[in-house]
């Protein structure tokens, strides 16, 4: 009884060392929220732009794509027109606010780039475009057509989930196309 006892308590401790030494993948769930979807309307380049949600997740958007190299926007600013149309297609858009985001927060939205899974639907790309985005109310957002979510700060394994969830969705009205 004692051998049995000494066994189950050796097993025990060994089973707890294996698993406290085990890597844990991270914890972090998809966060984005449906809001109302606007109609897709294509409008010349440059026109005025108008839309309900901030940020914007659907609606009017100019009519042509950004080029690939494009995609991976920091400082300067890439219009709603255009990323709203990237959304139309099926991409997740990561905004974020210069005053309110950091260089440090800046760093960590490049690291998720550079750890982004590529499309598996659009030509190997990684279907994303990070760009400062002033007209919101938090750090950082993540949008997808019809959806949002919105940080006070960066949290890489929470964008990470946005992105995953969203990114190539069916519900974007013309996914894939390009």
């Amino acid at each position: 009884m004692i051998w049995g006892a000494g066994i189950v308590v050796v097993v025990a401790a060994a089973l707890a060392v294996v698993l406290l030494l085990l890597p844990r993948g991270s914890t972090a769930s998809a966060q984005m929220r449906q809001v109302v979807t606007e109609s897709a309307s294509h409008v010349d380049e440059g026109a005025p732009l108008s839309y309900r949600n901030r940020p914007p997740s659907s609606g009017m958007h100019y009519g042509t794509l950004p080029q690939a190299q494009e995609y991976r926007m920091w400082d300067t600013p890439l219009s709603p027109g255009r990323w709203v149309h990237m959304l139309e297609h099926g991409a997740v858009a990561v905004l974020y606010r210069p005053d309110l985001c950091d260089a440090a927060c800046v760093q960590q939205l490049g690291e998720f780039y550079d750890s982004a899974p590529r499309s598996t639907v659009v030509g190997g790309v990684r279907h994303l475009v990070i760009t400062p985005y002033q007209d919101m109310d938090h750090a950082v957002a993540v949008v997808a057509w019809g959806y949002v979510d919105e940080l006070d700060q960066m949290d890489k394994d929470r964008v990470m989930a946005d992105f995953k969830s969203k990114v190539d969705a069916s519900t974007a009205p013309e996914r894939g196309a390009l």
